[in-house]
C-alpha cells in the first residue's frame, strides 16, 4: 500500500477517537479478549448510542458537537481511502464545529456520512 495523505487523515481519525472517548485504540480486557475501539465505537453510533463513548471528563462540552467530532472520526477512518476526506476538509469541518455553523445533517450530507455508516467497505 502506498503511503498517502488519506493515512494521515485515517490516523487524525483515530486521535479524535481516543481524545473523544478517552481511552486507547486497542484495550485488552483479559488475556483472550481485545477490544478495537474503532469497532466497539461503530457500533454504539450505529445504534443512535454515541454519547455512551464518551469520555465523562469532557464534561462542559456540548453533546452536539462531540457527536459531530464522532462522527467526523467516522468518516476519517472508512476502510476505503478514496471516500476519506482530505485534511483541509477536515479543518474547515473542526472550524464550522467549533464556530456553530455548521449543522449535523450539512456534516452527513457533504462528507456522504450515510453511505459510509453503511457500506464501510
Amino acid at each position: 500500500m502506498r503511503l498517502s495523505d488519506k493515512c494521515d487523515v485515517y490516523s487524525f481519525g483515530v486521535i479524535l477517537l481516543e481524545l473523544v472517548t478517552g481511552r486507547k485504540p486497542v484495550e485488552s480486557l483479559d488475556e483472550h479478549e481485545v477490544v478495537v475501539l474503532c469497532e466497539y465505537v461503530w457500533g454504539l453510533v450505529e445504534m443512535g448510542k454515541a454519547s455512551d463513548c464518551f469520555d465523562r471528563s469532557l464534561n462542559g462540552f456540548v453533546e452536539n458537537e462531540l457527536i459531530q467530532l464522532m462522527k467526523l472520526r467516522l468518516i476519517c477512518t472508512t476502510e476505503v481511502p478514496l471516500r476519506r476526506p482530505r485534511m483541509s476538509e477536515v479543518v474547515q469541518v473542526l472550524e464550522s464545529i467549533r464556530s456553530g455553523s455548521g449543522s449535523e445533517l450539512e456534516l452527513e450530507e457533504k462528507y456522504s456520512f450515510k453511505a459510509v455508516c453503511t457500506d464501510p467497505m
